[in-house]
């Protein structure tokens, strides 16, 4: 994973060996983002900032069907120099008996290199 932060946008871009490389951008205008999707189905994701302070920002990310959902991704630079990414995801419907998805969430840390 790749971050990279302007005055005006904040970009990730995260890399799956040489089969996948994902790039979004998101201005800290809170203006909607469309980019592909990250499970590499068809369709888009649209994303937006909904908070950013030194050292975090906050995503709010939809994304359509097939298995559409919404995740709210938190990007947060921790005293030891590490990142902390906290990742909640909801799908709609769960794929094996099409009820209503529940929120999962996860934590990723990493070392800057």
């Amino acid at each position: 994973m790749e971050i990279q932060v302007t005055e005006q946008a904040f970009q990730v871009t995260t890399s799956g060996g040489l089969v996948i490389s994902i790039k979004e951008t998101y201005p800290f205008s809170g203006e909607e983002s469309v980019c592909n999707r990250r499970d590499n189905r068809s369709g888009k994701h649209v994303g937006r900032v909904t908070s950013s302070s030194a050292g975090k920002l906050e995503l709010y990310i939809t994304f359509d069907d097939p298995h559409g959902g919404e995740i709210i991704e938190t990007f947060e630079l921790l005293e030891d120099g590490n990142m902390r990414q906290t990742t909640n995801i909801k799908v709609n419907k769960n794929a094996i008996d099409g009820q209503p998805g529940e929120w999962y969430k996860y934590h990723s840390i990493f070392k800057r290199v």
